[in-house]
């Protein structure tokens, strides 16, 4: 399945987080091309006050019916520890991984995404991940 397209979805934030954020949904929209299994986009997500509302460009691969990919923010989101849902940013990037299953039934790609700690030894927070070609 070639991934050029538009795409739609959402994030979920998951285990890292805590309430409000903890469970909660951003839906997103994806443009990618993909060339020979590598591919490249951009992804939006629709402002909210759990959104990042930062645009992300997105790099990675198909095998087989797995995808990863790294989606690289240009800002670094800073959620606020006083549970406001409050996002600030820093001068710096932030990169999340992005892992799953291609679903060529569903016309779907989805799994679960990761961001490392500072030092990349564990996985900082995580949650889940669904886009659908449109």
């Amino acid at each position: 399945m070639n991934l050029t397209g538009n795409w739609q979805g959402f994030y979920e934030y998951g285990s890292g987080y805590d309430l409000p954020y903890f469970g909660q949904r951003v839906n997103i929209k994806a443009s990618i091309t993909d060339t020979n299994g590598s591919f490249t986009g951009e992804i939006e997500e629709d402002d909210s006050v759990f959104s990042t509302k930062l645009n992300a460009t997105i790099k990675g691969f198909v095998e087989d019916g797995f995808i990863s990919f790294i989606k690289q923010y240009q800002k670094y989101p800073i959620i606020s520890d006083d549970y406001s849902s409050i996002i600030t940013y820093e001068d710096k990037t932030l990169e999340i991984e992005y892992e799953g299953i291609l679903d060529e039934n569903n016309n779907s790609i989805y799994g679960n995404w990761y961001i490392m700690t500072e030092n990349n030894d564990e996985i900082a927070s995580q949650g889940i991940w669904l886009l659908t070609k449109i």
